[in-house]
């Protein structure tokens, strides 16, 4: 089957059109564990709970969560990451309350991530002060910030319409020391939007009348 000169470039004006589409990124910020597992798809979680409690661990470390792979970094102090939590529930912190945690080098497909953040303290228990700085980055250099009243059960999901780069993690203490922490991390594939399937849909409905068209004239 083949098409003629004004098709062809009829094919090709609308990609661009989606292109141009895609390329302006954004991201979606969810507060809840359920509404960003309702936003995307292929989910896998890395729950910490390897981690020994009040354990260092040189970093970097390389971590997956299911099928997706990734780098768990800190600094720019220690590269040490510490084991927080309890035996029952670990969760990933810092060696120095000052540095940030920095999750990156994601397979190319993860396209949102979410967990929750808090702090401990120096022990790597839950410490209910202080606030944490959330920074998501995609390919595109977009960067999303938020900072949060820790508690154990504050979550923030990211998704963005390309993939993301980087994940960090930073503690703010204003009457204590915190340490940055952080308890199942979820990596996953976005939902794509509707208006997304109405454009695949609309370019193969105008591919199959091009070619019915085609066929007609031989």
């Amino acid at each position: 089957m083949s098409y003629g000169v004004s098709s062809l470039k009829w094919i090709a004006a609308a990609t661009m059109m989606v292109s141009a589409g895609v390329a302006q990124a954004s991201v979606t910020v969810y507060t809840t564990e359920s509404s960003f597992m309702s936003a995307v798809v292929n989910a896998a979680t890395d729950t910490f709970d390897d981690l020994l409690p009040a354990t260092g661990y040189d970093g970097p470390l390389a971590r997956s969560a299911g099928s997706y792979t990734y780098t768990a970094s800190a600094g720019p102090t220690s590269p040490i990451l510490y084991g927080a939590g309890s035996g029952g529930d670990a969760w990933l912190s810092t060696n120095n309350a000052t540095d940030t945690i920095t999750f990156d080098g994601f397979a190319s497909n993860v396209y949102a991530a979410g967990a929750f953040f808090f702090n401990s303290d120096i022990a790597g228990s839950f410490l209910q002060r202080g606030a944490v700085v959330v920074t998501a980055t995609d390919t595109s250099g977009t960067e999303t910030k938020f900072k949060i009243f820790a508690t154990t059960s504050n979550y923030f999901g990211f998704v963005s319409d390309t993939a993301l780069t980087s994940l960090t993690v930073h503690a703010v203490g204003k009457n204590a020391t915190v340490w940055p922490t952080v308890n199942d991390l979820t990596l996953a594939a976005a939902v794509p939007e509707p208006e997304t399937y109405m454009m695949m849909l609309g370019g193969l409905a105008a591919l199959g009348f091009m070619a019915r068209r085609r066929r007609r004239v031989d």
